[in-house]
């Protein structure tokens, strides 16, 4: 486990998913996903799969490497969580061409006790910033295939880099754990998984 900040921001290394793989599925299913929703406006977002992300879970495609990805995230932050919580996972994916980003932005209040994360998949020369409550500086996490990232969602703002490489996208798996009693609408279909007991 690699700490950026202690008590809040971790990341775990893996060389057992396949990402070239991975990278190929989801490219697949960003195009399934762009031909079944609606136009959107992806200002904020960066792009349309992440603009959609409360309309689908994309752990629930039933695809190998996104089952080890599910495994990865279970094996690693459920220790990270309270033992007498139950939670769900919604999980999307962002999918960024040479000049796209995801500009600074928050998840969740920290009442609601949620965790956030990353996977990478397809990342090349790129990072993620953070600004943790608490932390008088920004805090870069270099990207790298195979490095789940995970934090608390506690009014931390974070964003990634822009992506320059015109050959392929800069492709990453995010995720929210989430414990049940902080979701408003129980009654969203496709929305959240179960996570943990």
């Amino acid at each position: 486990m690699i700490t950026y900040y202690e008590n809040y921001l971790y990341a775990f290394e893996t060389s057992t998913i396949d990402n070239s793989v991975l990278t190929e599925k989801c490219l697949e299913i960003e195009q399934y996903l762009t031909n079944i929703f609606p136009p959107v406006d992806v200002t904020w977002y960066g792009n349309a799969v992440s603009a959609h992300n409360a309309n689908y879970n994309l752990l629930s495609f039933p695809i190998k490497e996104l089952s080890d990805v599910y495994h990865l995230i279970q094996t690693n932050v459920t220790p990270l969580l309270d033992a007498d919580t139950t939670y769900v996972i919604k999980s999307w994916m962002n999918v960024y061409r040479s000049g796209e980003y995801v500009d600074w932005h928050k998840h969740w209040r920290p009442e609601s006790r949620v965790w956030h994360g990353f996977y990478c998949a397809n990342v090349g020369d790129s990072a993620t910033y953070y600004k943790i409550p608490g932390s008088k500086q920004v805090i870069t996490v270099p990207s790298k295939e195979g490095l789940l990232v995970v934090g608390k969602s506690e009014d931390d703002e974070h964003r990634s880099s822009m992506w320059n490489d015109e050959t392929k996208p800069r492709i990453t798996l995010a995720f929210d754990i989430v414990p049940v009693e902080s979701i408003n609408n129980r009654l969203r279909f496709g929305h959240y998984m179960p996570f943990k007991q």
